[in-house]
């Protein structure tokens, strides 16, 4: 039963929704789908070092009748927090304790260990496939104290499991608020009859302290009902339904219990996870609507730069290549505007080290989106755990040969000194960043002791990626891109001197800068508010990967429009100046976009606490930073073209 839109607010009803799926993943007990040869490959060196949770059977998800179907505990955490998760044992239950139990830990991938899982077996829940069991002892406990209390404070903080069986997600409350004063003496033996195990009376049943007649308690739910359906041997779907409230006291006897039905379906292994999907939401007519917004903005983007390359830079061209004797007849001649720069247009930028940098950074980002988006449309994703995480790590060391293909075309272009230490810039500028906040978050996390906390190893295999693969492919981008730049010159000679920049407005180029990045905001906040439901919510997938790739392809148009509408006007003003100005124009989006966050995380989410507080806004920096890149990138590089293309196009002493 996938949760509804109605079920939004209603977190009780969370309770009967089958399962969570991130949104996108890799899973050890799911075998990886292949994604296209290159990363396929890569994906197997970066799973190398990881071994399957389960046996092969399991792995390859057939099974024979009777066999083990085993269940994997995950995480816990409170509902309004989905990012504060901690191990499925701090719920300090019997179901994982015991002496000679054998509880297995599994290994993650990249993908797992970014997202937070972290499994375990339960082996007290004997699962055989095509058996149906009746209602089963789990295991049996009394609260003590400190246990009924800190159950009792994670049920009225709404605290949620999940679960793995054969790679399909299951999540649920642990219990729920007591919506009504309960009379524990008065209703102690009905509980204690729903509460028996196969109808017989429970033993050592404590008194019930009379200080807690007639007060509301949080109830745990102590007994799961598994309904699988089945394809010949393989598990389709699996739905878990949480019942039998027990209260929560002190000396309170909790006697956990599950059952398991078995039915036939025609359903295909391949459609199993599209019920975990929301169409309705994801595919809503608001979603159409941004993509015809961003269009039309499109549209009307392309009209202004038609106007001036068609109309505005004709009249010029014709003023600046006729005689003097034209130019009279021609309103007697103009000696302003963007042609009286071409000796200073490109003009080395200040700062080039920081420019090459910060651009070659973001040309390394769009690479990496893009590659993501192209292989997400195609591939289902959200079908398997962690593959998007894990593909955006591959895709980001690979496409690093295209960051530094232009940062060393750019600064060789422009002249630039100490190339070898700037492209060391350009490689650890944003893995400088990433570390940074990694730092902060994943040492929350560890005082928290939640499973957000990277493991060791996956760390320390991301920086052998990273030396070993990373460095050496920007190393020859940079060598590639100096080739590259030695081959082409500038349309105009650049002059010794410097022409002076005719006194503006101090508010001209901030002005510019605000009102230029809040166009393309403009083509993307619908979509981001679909991206943030998805990322900051427990059971929302993002799959609509073809609309995100139709959204980008559109801001990126608007983001090159926008460039080039700025750079002309920058230019008539006599200001040549213009790499870091289109550069920032564009950018400036990602200040609309953060403050957007900040407005999604007041008043369209309920987190609360330092842990969920500090993982949101380091994140949403991260990207916003990521963002500001990309679209500063692209702006550079379509006025880039756009200026190298009027200015091949006039006679320059």
């Amino acid at each position: 039963m996938v949760r509804r839109d109605e079920d939004i607010g209603n977190p009780q009803r969370f309770c009967r929704a089958p399962a969570m799926a991130s949104a996108s993943g890799n899973s050890a007990p799911m075998k990886r789908r292949k994604v296209g040869a290159m990363l396929a490959s890569m994906a197997v060196l970066m799973h190398s070092s990881s071994t399957n949770l389960v046996a092969a059977d399991e792995e390859s998800h057939h099974y024979q009748d009777q066999e083990k179907v085993v269940v994997w505990t995950d995480k816990v955490g409170p509902y309004n927090n989905p990012q504060e998760t901690y191990k499925y044992d701090t719920l300090g239950l019997c179901e994982l304790e015991g002496k000679d139990l054998e509880v297995k830990e599994g290994d993650l991938s990249i993908g797992d260990a970014l997202e937070g899982h972290e499994f375990f077996s339960s082996p007290r829940l004997d699962i055989r496939f095509g058996v149906e069991t009746p209602a089963k002892k789990i295991c049996e406990m009394q609260l003590t104290a400190e246990k009924a209390e800190s159950l009792g404070a994670m049920i009225n903080d709404n605290y949620w499991y999940q679960l793995y069986i054969d790679s399909l997600p299951i999540w649920a409350f642990v219990g729920e608020h007591s919506k009504f004063e309960v009379d524990v003496s008065r209703f102690s033996g009905l509980l204690q009859n729903r509460n028996g195990t196969a109808g017989q009376p429970q033993r050592n049943m404590p008194v019930v302290p009379s200080h807690l007649k007639g007060k509301p308690l949080p109830r745990i739910y102590t007994h799961r009902h598994f309904t699988f359906f089945r394809n010949g041997d393989q598990v389709i779907e699996v739905d878990m339904e949480p019942s039998d409230p027990w209260p929560i006291y002190e000396g309170a006897f909790l006697n956990f219990t599950y059952s398991a039905v078995w039915y036939n379906t025609d359903k295909g292994f391949d459609e199993r996870t599209t019920r975990y999907l929301d169409p309705k939401f994801f595919e809503h007519k608001v979603h159409w609507f941004s993509i015809i917004n961003s269009f039309m903005l499109s549209l009307f983007l392309i009209a202004v730069v038609a106007i001036i390359l068609m109309k505005t830079l004709k009249r010029d061209f014709t003023r600046y290549a006729s005689n003097e004797d034209d130019l009279e007849s021609l309103d007697g001649g103009d000696e302003s505007g963007w042609k009286q720069v071409n000796g200073d247009v490109f003009r080395r930028p200040d700062h080039l080290a920081i420019f090459t940098v910060l651009y070659a950074t973001g040309v390394h980002i769009a690479c990496t989106v893009f590659v993501v988006l192209l292989f997400a449309t195609f591939n289902s994703y959200y079908a398997t755990r962690g593959a998007t995480a894990t593909t955006f790590v591959i895709a980001y060391l690979v496409t690093v040969i295209g960051g530094g293909f232009e940062g060393g075309r750019v600064f060789r272009m422009f002249g630039g000194q100490h190339w070898k230490r700037t492209m060391i810039y350009q490689a650890l500028f944003l893995p400088g960043i990433i570390f940074s906040s990694f730092v902060m978050i994943n040492t929350t996390a560890i005082f928290y002791r939640a499973t957000m906390t990277v493991p060791f190893k996956t760390i320390i295999i991301i920086i052998v990626l990273f030396l070993g693969l990373c460095l050496p492919l920007h190393t020859g981008g940079t060598l590639l891109g100096r080739r590259a730049a030695k081959e082409r010159s500038f349309p105009c000679r650049v002059h010794h001197l410097k022409r002076p920049i005719p006194t503006k407005h101090w508010l001209f180029n901030p002005a510019m800068i605000a009102i230029a990045g809040l166009v393309p905001f403009g083509c993307l906040f619908i979509e981001m508010y679909f991206i943030l439901s998805a990322v900051w919510s427990h059971n929302k997938i993002y799959y609509v990967y073809g609309f995100m790739f139709a959204i980008i392809l559109l801001l990126c148009l608007v983001l090159v429009c926008v460039s080039i509408t700025c750079t002309y006007v920058l230019l008539n003003a006599e200001d040549y100046r213009w790499q870091w100005q289109s550069f920032l124009c564009c950018g400036a989006t990602s200040i609309y976009v953060f403050l957007y966050t900040v407005h999604y995380f007041f008043n369209s989410t309920q987190m609360s606490g330092f842990l969920q507080t500090v993982y949101y806004f380091g994140t949403s920096i991260n990207f916003c930073i990521g963002l500001g890149l990309f679209a500063g990138a692209l702006g550079f590089a379509g006025s880039s073209k756009f200026v190298f293309l009027i200015y091949s196009n006039i006679k320059a002493e």
